[in-house]
C-alpha cells in the first residue's frame, strides 16, 4: 500500500523493483538497469548532468559539520541474531 500523496509513476517504478518474482523484476529483466533509468518516473532526469554532478541537490539538510549525524534517527543495537535458514531453503547456496 501506498500513501495517497504518493506519485503514480514513483509508485508503478517501486512495484516493478520489489517484484518477488526475478523473471519480472526491474533490473533483472534483460535490458538490465536501462528499464530502471528509463522509466517514467525518471523522465525528467538529466543522467549525463547528474553523473558530472552539475545538477543541485533537491534537499540539502542542515549541518553543523561534516560528521553531524543529527539527521539520522538514533537505533539501538539488538543482540538477537536473525533466524537460521534450512540448506533446503537457502536461495545463496549456488552462489
Amino acid at each position: 500500500y501506498f500513501p495517497k500523496y504518493f506519485d503514480k509513476n514513483a509508485k508503478a517504478l517501486v512495484k516493478k523493483l520489489l517484484t518477488a518474482d526475478l523473471s519480472k523484476r526491474y533490473g533483472n529483466l534483460k535490458d538490465g538497469p536501462k528499464d530502471i533509468i528509463g522509466h517514467k518516473w525518471f523522465s525528467t532526469l538529466d543522467f549525463n548532468k547528474l553523473e558530472k554532478h552539475e545538477m543541485p541537490s533537491p534537499y540539502k539538510p542542515a549541518m553543523k559539520d561534516d560528521l553531524d549525524v543529527s539527521n539520522f534517527e538514533e537505533i539501538p543495537d539488538s543482540n538477537e541474531l536473525p533466524p537460521t535458514v534450512p540448506a533446503s531453503q537457502d536461495p545463496f547456496t549456488d552462489w
